[in-house]
């Protein structure tokens, strides 16, 4: 329902951007309805990816790639690409509004048209936003924030999410749960005393999963796979030391592309 209202809101700014751009003179209203309706569209596709398409993924996106960080090769898991794409459409959206909203109302302050508080505070509430999201552009320019990938290799796990990067090896593992129903998160928790592996690459983008440390979290409906297959396949290689070898190697992508992570004998 939330997805069809704010589709529905998307197209509805789509064809009032185009009836007030094609009058003649244009009207300038629809530069912002035209700026609005991809923050809709997002919104609805943040909703339908999130929440509604989340169990219907497949496993075509797990493959074998290298992790520097652990001096070999791993399973990847990557973070979903729409999901990303959804963002970066978004953020690019609620930029060039803020910016527009910032620009406009210091116009009007400085041709002395309106010179309320409430004026002032709107030019300072959108500048500090635009600030925010161009700050945030340069940090995903240079790398800080990006797409994600849960990686398993034979030492552990590696969670590069959006703005950290984490890792936790089979060692110290205690247990790996997943959240009830509705919450996609999964938590792998460590031995007490273990020290957390934490590298936070940008302060811009706050993640709840970085109040679990030094446990490990991962947001599944973030993952471009089933959350269930991510769950089992942590759970699979906790409880079974003498499998995560294969880890390094086509063998280990492949269990996971046939889903053969079941525990016929847990320890």
């Amino acid at each position: 329902m939330t997805a069809t209202v704010f589709a529905a809101l998307g197209l509805g700014s789509v064809i009032a951007a185009v009836i007030a751009l094609v009058e003649r003179p244009p009207d300038v209203r629809g530069v912002i309805m035209a700026v609005c309706a991809p923050l809709f569209l997002g919104l609805a596709a943040l909703v339908t990816l999130t929440r509604l398409r989340v169990r219907g993924r497949g496993s075509a996106s797990v493959r074998l790639g290298r992790v520097d960080a652990a001096d070999s090769d791993a399973v990847l898991i990557p973070y979903s690409r729409g999901l990303a794409t959804t963002y970066v459409v978004m953020s690019l959206s609620m930029l060039v509004l803020f910016g527009l909203v910032a620009v406009v109302s210091l116009l009007v302050l400085i041709d002395g048209e309106s010179s309320d508080s409430g004026m002032i505070l709107l030019v300072f509430a959108s500048g500090a936003a635009t600030l925010y999201l161009l700050l945030l552009g340069i940090d995903a320019f240079r790398g800080a924030v990006s797409r994600g990938v849960l990686a398993l290799a034979p030492t552990g796990v590696y969670h590069r999410s959006w703005a950290f990067t984490r890792f936790v090896s089979w060692d110290s593992m205690v247990s790996v749960t997943a959240g009830a129903s509705g919450d996609q998160l999964i938590t792998a928790a460590v031995y007490d005393g273990s020290t957390p592996s934490v590298h936070l690459r940008s302060r811009l983008w706050w993640q709840p999963e970085l109040s679990l440390v030094p446990h490990l979290g991962v947001q599944g409906a973030n993952l471009s796979v089933d959350p269930v297959l991510a769950y089992h396949a942590l759970r699979f290689y906790q409880n079974h030391a003498e499998a995560r070898a294969e880890l390094g190697s086509q063998a280990g992508a492949d269990r996971l592309l046939r889903a053969d992570l079941l525990d016929q004998n847990p320890p």
